[in-house]
């Protein structure tokens, strides 16, 4: 057959529906993807950052699609856009040939890598593939695999803190970090989870159905029911959770949405089952981010009287010990090791010794509390039973 009697045919079947050229329906899709910077006491400050797919026509419609980052990041991101891909192959069959897509970070000029984007980058693509829209209220954070399922990712309540601050009014998160929610909960109250939305998800389909601007009928009511819970927290305080009417309220909108974590955590405060302790996880993030801040604050207070001005080590120690109760018990040892050594180096600083004998004794009492503070830590890694919980954590 000659070649113009082959696109002749071609263009038939094209006409008639038996061939069809698969396309993208967007050429851009936007969304915010949550991140967290390292603070250097250990904690994590939390940001919503906007992310966008741009697809761009290759010359040669026949040319492989090219999807990339438009900086450079780490093994770890660009390993986690490599499952997306799998993922989106199968999910869709195929993917359109002739495009460029690069995915765009809000802020281009600090460095990337971890794989929280992993979600985010999914349904980026997703929206472009299909045409749907995604909600601009809407983030998200969470690693993913190449069957779709979601895996969980370090900072998250940092990360709820940052959307809020976005404006963001729905949040999903991997349901294995569910937990760190509601450590959240325990130190800070029902606020800050209760001002934003917050979802769970186990796979891809999961989190679709809440990521795009046409919702299920069950999540959209879901929402506009959570919204009113807001508005009363926010006029009469937590203490309206004991109201009989606002947790039968919180019952439906489980029933209407079993993954919506914030209400399920508002209903667990109503109701008196909140967890009375943190996660090992979460006892332990507490304890290192104290220990953090401790030795700064021993390394910064090198001058007595700079120390009886701020003593940062007094608040640090008392922080500790309000806290203490509400750690694992497994942790108490190592919670002890740090407040123990944080007191002997206030003393040092308050009331240095006098005499090289004197101030040698008290370097070598503080030398051997540090030391132990190590061997606390030792243990925790050597204890197969705590290791395989923050495994599975």
């Amino acid at each position: 057959m000659h070649g113009t009697a082959i696109i002749l045919v071609f263009l038939f079947l094209c006409q008639i529906g038996v061939v069809t050229a698969f396309e993208l329906q967007l050429k851009q899709s936007k969304l915010k993807g949550l991140l967290v910077q390292p603070l250097p006491n250990g904690d994590f400050a939390g940001k919503a950052s906007q992310m966008n797919a741009t697809a761009s026509p290759l010359e040669n419609k026949t040319d492989p699609i090219k999807i990339r980052f438009n900086q450079r990041v780490g093994k770890n991101m660009d390993g986690a856009l490599n499952e997306v891909i799998k993922y989106l192959r199968v999910k869709h069959e195929t993917l359109p040939s002739g495009y460029d897509i690069e995915i765009a970070f809000e802020d281009r000029f600090t460095s990337k890598d971890g794989p929280s984007a992993a979600i985010c980058c999914a349904l980026l693509l997703d929206s472009l593939v299909t045409g749907k829209k995604l909600d601009s209220f809407f983030a998200v954070t969470g690693d993913m695999n190449a069957d779709g399922s979601i895996q969980p990712v370090g900072g998250v309540p940092a990360k709820v803190r940052g959307a809020f601050s976005k404006e963001c009014k729905i949040v999903a998160i991997p349901l294995k970090n569910a937990r760190s929610l509601s450590d959240l909960v325990l130190l800070n109250g029902i606020k800050t989870v209760s001002r934003i939305q917050v979802f769970t998800a186990t796979n891809f389909n999961e989190v679709s159905k809440i990521a795009f601007v046409e919702k299920d009928d069950s999540i959209t009511k879901a929402i506009e029911e959570f919204s009113k819970v807001q508005a009363a927290i926010f006029r009469h305080k937590a203490a309206i959770l004991k109201n009989a009417q606002v947790q039968k309220k919180l019952r439906e909108i489980l029933k209407l949405a079993p993954n919506h974590l914030s209400a399920n955590l508002a209903l667990e405060v109503a109701t008196g089952k909140s967890p009375r302790t943190l996660s090992l996880m979460g006892s332990l993030e507490k304890t290192e981010n104290f220990a953090s801040t401790l030795m700064q604050a021993a390394r910064s207070g090198t001058d007595p009287e700079d120390a009886l001005a701020t003593d940062d080590l007094g608040k640090v120690i008392n922080e500790l010990k309000r806290v203490r109760l509400k750690l694992d018990k497994r942790v108490w040892s190592y919670a002890d090791s740090i407040q123990d050594f944080g007191k002997l180096v206030r003393e040092f600083q308050i009331s240095p010794p006098k005499g090289n004998v004197s101030k040698k004794k008290k370097l070598t009492e503080i030398q051997i509390s540090a030391e132990k503070i190590e061997k606390e830590v030792k243990k925790i890694r050597s204890n197969k039973e705590m290791m395989e919980e923050l495994i599975q954590d």
